[in-house]
């Protein structure tokens, strides 16, 4: 009984959580004059919007080669394959909720190369907590050369309102799932649950490892800060083709505003979210609340459309087109922890 209530609770939580978001969002823009954001963007340069997309696309690049590098470990040495899997995880991202991405990521870089899934979910937690590592740098820089406390006092209210509904509903949803997982292994299931969770725990640490080096350090960081740089400049260029003076700091400011708000994803795309995020950064800094909802809106255009319009291109044969995998072994037993690599064929190595 008690799997059945929490089964028909999750949708009206779900609908608990749409109707927050939607009242937050109503209240916050209906003061805003739609005619002079449209304003706004109709009248934006697209030379110049062209060239943040330009500049998007080599941050996602950039994002590409870290995550080469964390595979170049494991034998998977292809930049091509990891950059074309990059755009379509950044594509469902800009489709879909949460961190479907990622997992798709995994999904095609697995088929594409015939590694081990958790070997390449470890090198996509370890491209994301370098992602990490350059915004706290970002952040670094940015307490330093601009005086942020209006801008975290006005834009951080509306980020963290939005960060903590998110999570308390997450954490709920988490804590049924647990509840009724806990349930359905009652007996000697928990004890082999155990023992799978210990094994994978040992794999990743064992990947871990063998991935991360120095020299895997002195390429990821500048990859990171590469990619940092480059969304700074897109978001930059976006601001000056719609007219808006906000200045490199304030641009700086809005993208570390935008990238808190993207932290707990709870619509499709992040659409709302993103624009709400920049516009409160950019208004908390002087900038007009119409125009920075439109430019905030531009930039999500801007980067989402080109980007979604690639991946589509690029990914169609890494998502339908299943390639053969090489030499996998089989799943070993709970009993013992295999080698990371064995040797498939020559010149191939799969985890």
């Amino acid at each position: 009984m008690t799997l059945h209530i929490a089964r028909y609770r999750r949708p009206g939580g779900m609908a608990l959580a749409i109707a927050v978001l939607a009242a937050a969002c109503v209240a916050y823009v209906r003061h805003v004059h739609w005619a002079d954001t449209l304003g706004v963007m109709r009248h934006a340069s697209l030379l110049t919007l062209a060239l943040a997309t330009g500049f998007h696309l080599m941050s996602l690049l950039s994002k590409a080669g870290v995550w080469s590098v964390c595979l170049r470990a494991l034998g998977a040495s292809r930049y091509r394959t990891a950059a074309r899997a990059t755009l379509v995880g950044a594509t469902l991202n800009s489709l879909f909720m949460g961190s479907a991405g990622e997992a798709g990521r995994v999904v095609i870089m697995t088929r594409a190369t015939g590694l081990r899934a958790y070997a390449v979910a470890t090198t996509v937690a370890l491209e994301r907590l370098f992602n990490v590592g350059g915004f706290v740098v970002v952040l670094c820089v940015a307490m330093v050369i601009a005086p942020l406390t209006v801008a975290i006092r006005r834009a951080g209210l509306t980020v963290v309102v939005i960060a903590v509904v998110a999570i308390g509903l997450a954490c709920r949803f988490r804590g049924d799932a647990r509840r009724s997982g806990t349930a359905r292994r009652s007996g000697s299931g928990a004890s082999r649950f155990r023992r799978i969770v210990q094994l994978n725990v040992r794999r990743i640490a064992k990947i871990a490892r063998r991935v991360v080096t120095p020299r895997l350090l002195a390429a990821a960081v500048p990859l990171t800060l590469m990619d940092w740089t480059f969304q700074l400049v897109s978001y930059h260029l976006v601001a000056r083709a719609a007219h808006l003076s906000l200045g490199i700091t304030g641009s700086l400011v809005a993208l570390l505003a935008v990238n808190l708000g993207l932290v707990i994803r709870v619509t499709p795309g992040n659409i709302g979210v993103f624009e709400l995020a920049y516009a409160t950064a950019a208004h908390s800094l002087g900038a007009p609340m119409d125009a920075a909802l439109g430019v905030g809106t531009l930039i999500h255009l801007a980067q989402d459309l080109p980007t979604i319009a690639l991946g589509v291109m690029l990914g169609r044969q890494l998502v339908f087109v299943r390639r053969p995998a090489i030499g996998r072994v089989p799943t070993p037993t709970l009993t013992s922890i295999p080698a990371v690599c064995q040797t498939a064929s020559p010149g191939r190595r799969t985890l």
